[in-house]
C-alpha cells in the first residue's frame, strides 16, 4: 500500500497560486486547474459551488473586482499518495478596499497531463459551534476529559474571551432631551430601563458587558453574529418606548484582535468601535466592513447600502453598513 508523505512540491504549488492571483495571471491560473468537467470549486458565498471550469471563470473576475487578493500563508501544508495530492492552508486574505479576513482553503490535486492540476477547490470562512448550531462542542483533545466529567458544562462564558471579538458601543440618541422632557427621577428610572435592557441582552447573547457611563456601554461578544443579533435585539427592544416617549439608540460594531485586562479591552478595534457608534443615526446598528464580511456568508442579516466614513484619529476611510434587521 502506498504511504502518504509530505508534499514541498505541492506546498510551493499553493503558494504559487497565491502569487498568480495577487498579480491576476489568469493564464497561470488556467494552467493550474483541472479541465475536467468534473472539477469542483466551492467558496465562502452560498451560491459559490461550480462544476467543470465555471469556478475558475468566475473566480478570475472575482479578482478584477475585489481589485486584486493579497494572501498571508499561515500555515500551508501538503501530502500526496500516488497521484494524488492535498494542500490545506488558513491564509489572512486582504482585498483592495482594506478588508483582512482568514480563509481556510483546501484543494485536492492530481496528475493531468503530466502535472499537478487542482481538480477540487473549498474555500470556507470558520465560525463558532455556538454560531452554527446554538452550542458548544469539545474541540480539542485536552478538553474531553472536562466534558465527561462535568454533569452540566455551562457553554456560555462567563467573560468574552481573549483575541477576537467583536466590540459594540450603545449609547441613547438626544438623552438631554429625553432628560429634559422626563425631569431628573423619570429619567433615572429610564436609564435604569434601559441599562437592564441593555445588560440581559448582552447576556442572552453571550454577551459581556465591559463597562458602562450614563447612557452609554461598552460590550464584547464572541462573535460578530451574536454582537449583530445582540444589537438588533436592544434596538427593537428599547424602541417601544418608555412612559409613552419614543427612546432609540445608536450602536456601532467593529471585530478584530483586542488586548484584555481585567476584564476591559484596549486597541485599535475599541478605537475603531467606538468611533462607528459616534456616526451612527438614532435607532440604527452600524457595523464595519469586516463584520459586515464576517456575518454576510451566514444569510440571516440584512443590511442597507454602505456609506464611506473617516474616523476621528484613525488613517484611512472606511464602509459602514447599516444593519436592517
Amino acid at each position: 500500500m502506498a504511504e502518504v508523505v509530505p508534499s514541498e512540491e505541492l506546498r510551493a504549488l499553493l503558494l504559487r497560486l497565491y502569487s498568480a492571483m495577487e498579480a491576476q495571471e489568469v493564464e497561470t491560473l488556467r494552467e493550474m486547474f483541472s479541465t475536467s468537467a468534473h472539477a469542483l470549486a466551492i467558496g465562502t458565498d452560498p451560491n459559490e459551488w461550480w462544476t467543470g471550469s465555471d469556478g475558475l471563470e468566475v473566480w478570475i473576475v472575482q479578482i478584477r473586482e475585489a481589485g486584486g487578493f493579497r494572501f498571508k500563508a499561515r500555515k500551508p501544508t501538503a501530502y500526496c499518495v500516488g497521484n494524488v495530492g492535498w494542500v490545506a492552508d488558513e491564509p489572512l486574505v486582504t482585498i483592495a478596499n482594506g478588508v483582512e479576513i482568514r480563509v481556510r482553503v483546501t484543494a485536492v490535486l492530481v496528475i493531468e497531463r503530466g502535472h499537478w492540476r487542482i481538480a477540487q477547490w473549498h474555500a470556507s470562512i470558520a465560525q463558532t459551534n455556538e454560531e452554527s448550531f446554538g452550542m458548544a462542542f469539545t474541540t480539542s483533545v485536552d478538553r474531553i476529559e472536562h466534558s465527561v466529567r462535568a454533569d452540566r458544562p455551562d457553554v456560555r462564558p462567563a467573560s468574552a474571551p481573549d483575541g477576537t471579538v467583536t466590540i459594540v458601543f450603545s449609547d441613547i440618541e438626544s438623552s438631554t432631551v429625553l432628560l429634559d422632557r422626563l425631569g431628573d427621577s423619570e429619567f433615572l428610572r429610564m436609564l435604569g430601563w434601559h441599562d437592564r435592557i441593555v445588560r440581559d441582552t448582552a447576556e442572552e447573547h453571550r454577551g459581556f458587558v465591559v463597562k458602562s457611563q450614563g447612557d452609554g456601554f461598552m460590550l464584547a461578544f464572541p462573535s460578530a453574529a451574536f454582537a449583530l443579533r445582540a444589537s438588533l435585539t436592544m434596538r427593537d427592544r428599547i424602541a417601544e418606548g418608555f412612559a409613552g416617549l419614543p427612546v432609540r439608540i445608536r450602536a456601532g460594531l467593529h471585530s478584530g484582535e483586542a488586548i484584555k485586562h481585567d476584564d476591559d479591552f484596549y486597541g485599535r478595534t475599541v478605537a475603531i468601535a467606538a468611533r462607528i457608534s459616534a456616526l451612527a443615526l438614532g435607532g440604527e446598528v452600524l457595523a464595519s466592513d469586516l463584520v459586515y464580511a464576517l456575518a454576510r456568508g451566514l444569510g440571516t442579516f440584512t443590511f442597507g447600502d454602505p456609506r464611506t466614513a473617516t474616523l476621528k484619529g484613525i488613517d484611512g476611510s472606511f464602509d459602514l453598513h447599516p444593519v436592517l434587521g
